[in-house]
């Protein structure tokens, strides 16, 4: 390996910011970041991004300094993994971030694959997403989805009346509960979380109450409107979590798709990690504090934190101080990291199917088929 090309290891990066109206300041309050502005809203924190003008950028070891999108060059395949590439190709195909909404997130839905040229947004895929509760204030809801019976007519309608969470499904959330948005997927939080979220590396959004009030206009943009949501009975974007015990450790299966899954590891005993040049992974410290072992390095981590795991990489060890949780993101093949691995524990096929929602846009149940 050239001076110019140090080994591979588990990189960290500094937090991309976002002060949007929606948020405030739950993330300082509740994560042991350092170095976060103390005079405004800190909205969102991008953990894990390469977008053109905003890549993050290595905080650590021999390529502090350089960003994600250099890595990305120097390592390429060595980097993203093998399968990784010959799904999603060379671009960086996730953004992972923490949200704080403390206020209300307004009502949208984001294009499909096929639908996101229409944007013209340079080579942004559509956006499925999802939502991982951390914290959640009494009381507090989201809505997504579509309400058991809705059909076009009274969408069109709640469209011209900029009323489109009144056709979501509401949800009590509490700390743990997941929401699997497939693209085309209505969404709105009422505020009062804070949450995970990992998504497809886009950033286009349409906002459901961007109607004009010109009435000559009104109902030609409805209909277009509604020609972009997904409608279905029975639509359940809340997924059903499966957890296995591995050792000590605990390991929860959340939510997955073909383009990310994730998982959630409970630690009271070192997690062993051996890349096998197929994905990468990132993980992010959400309770409690962990140091990194690999060969001669070691590097202490405390919640907020998140580090990207190469694809080629030598072995790594995550040691819990005592007891920490963490979460891996990754982009799968879904049956060779989800469906057999839970076969293999005796999970039935129902539960895995969980994982991805109850919707015909369920990525797991033409595979559980086979």
């Amino acid at each position: 390996m050239s001076q110019s090309q140090p080994d591979l290891y588990p990189l960290r990066f500094g937090e991309i910011l976002r002060n949007y109206g929606f948020g405030d300041r739950w993330i300082v309050e509740v994560f042991e970041k350092e170095g976060l502005p103390e005079d405004h809203r800190v909205a969102e924190t991008w953990e894990v991004v390469d977008r053109p003008g905003e890549s993050s950028e290595v905080i650590n070891g021999p390529l502090a300094g350089k960003t994600l999108h250099e890595a990305l060059e120097l390592y390429g395949t060595r980097l993203l993994g093998k399968d990784v590439v010959a799904r999603t190709g060379q671009r960086f195909p996730l953004l992972i971030k923490f949200l704080d909404a403390s206020n209300p997130l307004g009502e949208q839905i984001h294009p499909t694959d096929e639908q996101a040229p229409l944007f013209m947004r340079g080579d942004d895929p559509g956006k499925t997403e999802a939502w991982y509760m951390l914290h959640a204030r009494p009381g507090a809801t989201i809505h997504c989805g579509c309400k058991p019976g809705l059909d076009r007519d009274a969408l069109v309608e709640a469209l011209k009346h900029k009323a489109s969470r009144d056709c979501m499904v509401e949800y009590d959330v509490e700390p743990g509960d997941s929401f699997l948005l497939y693209a085309n997927t209505m969404h709105y939080s009422s505020g009062g979380v804070l949450f995970y979220e990992i998504m497809q590396n886009s950033d286009i959004t349409v906002g459901l109450n961007r109607v004009p009030d010109d009435p000559d206009e009104l109902d030609k943009a409805a209909e277009e409107m509604a020609d972009w949501i997904h409608l279905e009975t029975p639509f359940d974007c809340r997924t059903k979590q499966v957890t296995i015990t591995q050792g000590a450790n605990q390991q929860t299966y959340i939510f997955a798709c073909h383009n990310f899954a994730l998982e959630r590891w409970d630690l009271t005993e070192p997690l062993a990690l051996s890349p096998d040049g197929q994905r990468f992974h990132v993980y992010s410290v959400v309770e409690g504090h962990v140091t990194l072992r690999q060969d001669d390095r070691e590097e202490r981590l405390v919640s907020g934190n998140s580090f990207l795991v190469p694809a080629e990489m030598t072995p790594l060890r995550i040691e819990p101080e005592g007891e920490a949780t963490v979460l891996c993101a990754y982009v799968p093949d879904l049956m060779a990291n989800v469906i057999e691995p839970l076969r293999a524990r005796g999970i039935p096929d129902a539960d895995i199917e969980g994982l991805g929602g109850v919707t015909r846009l369920n990525h797991l149940t033409p595979l559980l088929a086979e």
